[in-house]
């Protein structure tokens, strides 16, 4: 078909070989960008998966993280009251003593 086409426009005259000659280059290269579109939205799509999955990792072990740090905090805090407990005892067992010291 392309051979017909230049034939017939051989018979019209120069201007009309390079009218063809463009289109088929045109219709060529249109094809190629295509090919090569597609190639990069498969890269593309490829990389943007592999992040998603990449952020999906990373946000479980920052959960994981955040849940251990608030395990850890309140057995701290647990620690804590009974540290305060142990204090107000001891601050009563003084108060105790220095009473009946004085008694005395």
């Amino acid at each position: 078909m392309t051979d017909l086409l230049i034939t017939e426009a051989a018979k019209q005259g120069l201007w009309a070989i390079l009218y063809i000659t463009l289109y088929f280059y045109t219709l060529r290269e249109g094809r190629r960008q295509q090919t090569i579109s597609a190639t990069r939205e498969d890269q593309l799509r490829d990389e943007a998966s592999m992040l998603r999955k990449e952020c999906l990792d990373r946000e479980a072990k920052l959960t994981n993280f955040i849940d251990n740090m608030a395990k850890q905090f309140e057995r701290l805090a647990t620690q804590y009251e009974r540290i305060a407990a142990d204090v107000q005892e001891i601050r009563v067992d003084l108060e105790h003593k220095v009473d009946r010291t004085e008694l005395k």
